[in-house]
């Protein structure tokens, strides 16, 4: 099997940065942050120094060790127990005993695999703004989405000749619906200069928006399907006598549902998605009332 980048690593190492942990009935609990706690390869020490200058971030700025800092293998545990980890030629099997036996590792005809005992894992490794002089630290990653992404943006690099241990990059995590309930995290990367060019397009785009917002009259609501939700569809009369739709989402200000047509609102922020466009905030500018309509 060799020696793995972990061992050959093993004194410039800090510790592990994880994205999940263990609750009291010992059942693993997904993190929608990045989190440092003691463990085999853990110190306090490492812990303390990963507190003093992070509070629970979801995103940290990463610089490469080399140009493969990420290792990925096969691993089988039963339980808490680990018993057999490999590359698909060798693997290291692990008796109840606690011995090594080297054995042949193939996914095409290895049962754990098949049934998906077996999975791949990774290694990530890098060095964390702010914490560059304590040493490597290592975000070990169970998410099959997250270690192809990650894996393939580092390939990518290399293809374009990048020195991945000269650019920073940003380490994230992305939320997902998981298929049974809740959310998984999926870490993923992205080269800073790639995530600025982002949000100075965002900031482009918010702009844009904001120099188009003007004020709207209410002419009507519907209900719609929108991202699985049962949410508003607002119909809206602008100056120019067009017709705009938005839609409310339960997260957006719901003010808005308590007015009748002929109500006048100013959009205060709205986003544009590729379904729909949404109407986040607003002023509500005139109210109409039937006592309104009598009175004229």
């Amino acid at each position: 099997m060799g020696v793995n980048l972990q061992e050959f690593m093993k004194d410039k190492i800090l510790g592990n940065v994880r994205s999940g942990t263990r609750g009291e009935d010992d059942r693993p609990i997904k993190l929608a942050y990045f989190d440092v706690h003691t463990d085999k390869s853990t110190s306090a020490l490492a812990v303390e120094l990963f507190n003093q200058a992070y509070n629970k971030p979801n995103k940290l700025k990463i610089r490469f060790i080399n140009q493969h800092p990420i290792e990925i293998y096969l691993e089988r545990y039963e339980g808490r127990k680990r018993k057999c980890y490999g590359n698909n030629k060798q693997a290291i099997l692990i008796d109840d005993k606690g011995k090594n036996k080297v054995i042949e590792c193939n996914t095409n005809t290895c049962p754990y695999k098949q049934d998906k005992s077996c999975k791949f894992v990774a290694r990530l490794y890098f060095i964390i703004e702010n914490l560059e002089d304590e040493g490597v630290w290592c975000y070990p990653i169970g998410s099959q989405k997250g270690i192809e992404k990650i894996s393939a943006r580092i390939a990518r690099a290399n293809r374009k000749g990048e020195d991945l241990t000269k650019d920073w990059y940003e380490l994230f995590l992305k939320a997902e619906d998981a298929p049974s309930k809740g959310k998984n995290y999926i870490p993923d990367i992205k080269k800073i200069e790639e995530v600025e060019e982002s949000k100075l397009s965002e900031k482009s785009q918010e702009s844009n928006v904001k120099e188009k917002l003007d004020y709207l009259m209410i002419k009507g609501f519907q209900l719609i399907i929108f991202e699985g939700k049962k949410v508003p569809k607002i119909i809206f009369v602008d100056k120019s006598s067009k017709e705009q739709e938005l839609i409310l989402m339960p997260e957006s200000n719901q003010e808005i549902l308590s007015l009748k047509p002929q109500s006048i609102i100013l959009p205060t922020s709205i986003s544009k998605m590729e379904k729909g466009t949404i109407l986040n905030d607003y002023k509500i500018i005139k109210i109409f009332s039937e006592e309104n309509k009598k009175a004229v």
